[in-house]
Formats: structure tokens, C-alpha cells, sequence
């Protein structure tokens, strides 16, 4: 079927119509039909042109755009770098051919995403320039002029749920997930993938604009676990995994690479990259194949980084390896209260986690280990009994805060504090949560604790300096306190 979706015009066309209530707009391209919905009639207007936008960039060509909302009809192009401007044909006497507008959304009890806030009576800006984080507002028809006093006051919109501890109970970005889904958030906090309910891989960006949208090459219920950034072919990607396939997607745009996985493989996502595991071999995934590699004598592969794979025992130095068979050999620094070396914990992230026996006294120093050069970046004492369940492949490792057990790690100061008893979960920002005495509680780098409310989810990560949250199947961006 031809891209062109009118007669006489060669270039795809979006058919947007936004609601008479504002709070939701549906989009037709090519047949397919979408309703977004949006905060504010901004936030609608900025979802379905993010929705034009990304059918732009998934094609490579511009964009024709019918949008019409209660006040008139107006044609715009979106372009595949993001820009809507207004078209150079001149507009017709007659709007196209109407589109069934979508039906509003109802106000439920339990869900934010379905309780909406409408606007003032001003038409808020449908020509948004959304490329590289910039949003360029002008008003349509209808408005008074383009300085914006004609907008709401206050277009805030309440979290219906308590805040975790350092954030604001108010709402900046809510987005729909596919039922039974989760967002997954870069760990620097520049970006969020998530599967809405069209079953589409969607990336946002710090400043919540959409950068692409693409339609899964698989039901999302078949998706295992949530996306992940990782690095793959030398660039930051989005990965997602199901049961035979795993999916690679350029985080700045393109089209999706699958690595098929072995019977038995499970993937492992302990470091910068993906390392494949089965019964009987190792694989890092290179140029869209499994590539084995060879542990060096009794080691075990921890983690990946790019076209390499970090191996190690439980005593002694450990291997950086590739596929070619080159091996690189890091010996650990002696912490300087530290004997001799009792185990290797494990490979996370940056970090190779050591227990050592302590020069004087019971119990063990826990060092935390740069992967690279083996030197010493944090040590701290603790009880001989204090990592009994500690989950090896699942300790929080931020870029501010790190958490092993009950030790938190400040990889700036390098400075350690040990809370007896804590049992981390994640770490956001400057804080991390987790469980406490049976309480769930957010610790600052001096351990001191802060209980979250019994209502309140436990954050997802940072969208730039916003929490995301989840409830009923949406997910909410909280502004920091």
C-alpha cells in the first residue's frame, strides 16, 4: 500500500483530532489508529504530534498533518528530526473528510492517568519544535496573541498517592503502560523505554519529550522483565528479551537488531552490556550472533562490557576476556586494615565486591573494588554474619549511591556507612530503598533513615531529577522536594 494515506498528496498523512474536552486526542495514520491523552490540552496536543513524529522518524520522511480541535483545522509537517511546522500548501475552504473523534475519557476512582485536568479556555500550541529537548510554543487561531498570558495558571495535576521520601506529590509526566509492563530508566537518568498499551517501544528523554515509538516485533506479554539500556555495537541501546530473542534498538533511532538465544541461555545484565549464559558456555552478542568465549581455568563469567567479559573466582585475581581469546589478568588491592582475601562476592557494574579478614578483630572487611585496575575505592567492617542473605546479582549500584548489604558506598567521597540490618532494593539519586526492621525506609549517604509511606511506591529510577513511580498501570515523573 502506497505511504500516501490522501489523494493528490505524496507525502503519509496524520489525521489528528483532538476531543471537545481536550483530555484526548486520536490519531490515524495509515489506517492505524491511536488515542493519546495528556494532563492538560498541552500535554495532548504534545502526545499526538510525539505520535506523528515518530511515524516521521520511523519512515525517514516527512509527515503531512490534518489536526483539528473545536476551534478550527489547521495542516501542519512533522519531520523525522522531530520538527512540526506549518505546511507551505495553502489550506483548503473544507477541512478533509471528518474522522471519529475519540470518545472522552471517563474519570475514574482509582487511576490518575484517567482523571485529566482541563484547561483554561485558551488553544494551547500545536506547532511544538520538540527536537533536542526544545519546546518553541505558538498559539493557533482562537488565542490572543503568542505570549502565553492566555494559558492556565496552574496546570498541576496531584499525585492521588503518597510521595516516597524527597519527592513532590505532583504530577510532570504520566505515560500508559501494557498491562503487566514496567518502565525501564537509564541509569544516568537521560532516558525512559516503556511498552504502552498499542504494544510500542517508546523512549523519552530527561525532559519527558518522545524521541521514537515503535511498534514490538513480538507480544508484549511474551517480554521478559522490563527494557534495559545497555550497550551493544559500540552505542547506547534499549534491549529487550524474551524467551528465545533477544531485541536491540539504537537508542538514537533505527530499526531493531535480534540476537536469537540458546535453548538453555539466560541473559545477564550485571554490567554495561548483556552476557549470555547456558549449561555448557559463555556468549557476549556481537554483530547480531552469539560469539562464545572461554573462561580462564576454573573462573566464572560475571559480567559484560561491550566485547568483553569479566571472569573471576572465589580467591584471586580475575580476567577481563574476548572473544579472540585475549585475556587480561587485575589483581585486587590490599585494603590497608585488611589480611588476606576471603572471597570474591561478585562483579556489579564498576565495582568487583570483596570480603577480606580484618588485621584485627572479628568479622570481615568489605571492599568495593574498581573492575579495571583492582584498586581499592571504598572499604567498610562489618559483622561476620552481616551478608547471609544478600543477593548477590541484585545489590543496587547507582551512580551517586552504591549499596551492598547493609554497607552504602559513596563513589564520590569514597566514604562507607554500615546499617545494620538494611536490606537494599534500589538506589535513586542520593538516597536508596529498601527494608529496614521490617520497614520500608529511604537512607541518605549517613544512613539515616526516612520511612516511606505505606502508600507510596518504591521509585523506579530518575527521569533527570524526577522519580518514576508506578500505579495501576501508569507510570507518574515526580519533581524532587
Amino acid at each position: 500500500m502506497s505511504r500516501a494515506s490522501r489523494p493528490g498528496y505524496s507525502r503519509p498523512t496524520a489525521v489528528i483530532v483532538i476531543a471537545p474536552d481536550e483530555r484526548s486526542a486520536e490519531i490515524v495514520i495509515e489506517g492505524h489508529r491511536q488515542v493519546v491523552t495528556g494532563l492538560a490540552p498541552k500535554d495532548t496536543r504534545r502526545a499526538a504530534l510525539d505520535v506523528a513524529t515518530g511515524y516521521a522518524a520511523r519512515i525517514g520522511q516527512p509527515v503531512l498533518v490534518d489536526a483539528r480541535d473545536a476551534n478550527g483545522y489547521w495542516r501542519l509537517v512533522a519531520t523525522p528530526d522531530g520538527v512540526v511546522q506549518a505546511a507551505e500548501q495553502s489550506v483548503p475552504d473544507r477541512p478533509p473528510a471528518p474522522v471519529q473523534g475519540p470518545a472522552p475519557v471517563a474519570q475514574g476512582q482509582g487511576s490518575l492517568g484517567r482523571k485529566l485536568v482541563m484547561g483554561g479556555a485558551a488553544v494551547l500550541a500545536l506547532l511544538l519544535v520538540i527536537g533536542g529537548g526544545v519546546v518553541v510554543t505558538r498559539f493557533l487561531p482562537g488565542t490572543s496573541d503568542a505570549s502565553g498570558e492566555d494559558e492556565p495558571e496552574d496546570n498541576s495535576v496531584l499525585l492521588e498517592y503518597s510521595a516516597p521520601p524527597g519527592f513532590e506529590p505532583v504530577v510532570d509526566l504520566t505515560e500508559e503502560l501494557a498491562p503487566e509492563s514496567q518502565p525501564g530508566i537509564s541509569r544516568d537518568g537521560s532516558a525512559l523505554a516503556y511498552v504502552d498499551p498499542e504494544e510500542r517501544l517508546n523512549l523519552i528523554d530527561a525532559d519527558g519529550s518522545r524521541q521514537w515509538s515503535v511498534d514490538l516485533p513480538f507480544e508484549a506479554a511474551s517480554g521478559l522483565g522490563a527494557p534495559r539500556f545497555v550497550e551493544y555495537g559500540g552505542e547506547s541501546t534499549i534491549v529487550m528479551e524474551t524467551a528465545e530473542t533477544l531485541w536491540f534498538w539504537p537508542e538514537s533511532g533505527g530499526s531493531a537488531t535480534s540476537v536469537e538465544l540458546p535453548e538453555a541461555g539466560s541473559a545477564r545484565y550485571a554490567g554495561d552490556s548483556v552476557l549470555i549464559r547456558d549449561d555448557d558456555a559463555s556468549y557476549l552478542p556481537i554483530d547480531g550472533e552469539l560469539e562464545e568465549f572461554d573462561a580462564p581455568g576454573s573462573s566464572v563469567p560475571m559480567l559484560a562490557v561491550n566485547d568483553r567479559a569479566l571472569t573471576a573466582v572465589v580467591t584471586g585475581p580475575w580476567n577481563w576476556v574476548d572473544t579472540d581469546g585475549d585475556t587480561e589478568q587485575v589483581h585486587a588491592a590490599r585494603p590497608s586494615e585488611a589480611g588476606e582475601m576471603e572471597a570474591v562476592l561478585t562483579a556489579l557494574r564498576e565495582y568487583v565486591i570483596i570480603r577480606w579478614e580484618p588485621l584485627q578483630g572479628d568479622g570481615s572487611i568489605l571492599a568495593f573494588h574498581d573492575r579495571e585496575d583492582g584498586s581499592v575505592l571504598g572499604s567498610a567492617a562489618i559483622e561476620e554474619d552481616a551478608l547471609e542473605d544478600v543477593g548477590h546479582l541484585s545489590a543496587p549500584i547507582g551512580v551517586e549511591q552504591v549499596a551492598y548489604g547493609p554497607v552504602l558506598f559513596d563513589p564520590a567521597s569514597g566514604e562507607t556507612t554500615v546499617v545494620p540490618g538494611f536490606i537494599p532494593e534500589i538506589t535513586v539519586g542520593d538516597q536508596v530503598f529498601g527494608e529496614l526492621d521490617g520497614t520500608r525506609v529511604a537512607l541518605d549517604a549517613s544512613g539515616e533513615p526516612t520511612e516511606v509511606p505505606e502508600d507510596a511506591q518504591t521509585p523506579r529510577g530518575l527521569l533527570g531529577d524526577r522519580a518514576v513511580v508506578v500505579h495501576d498501570g501508569h507510570l507518574y515523573a515526580i519533581p524532587p522536594e
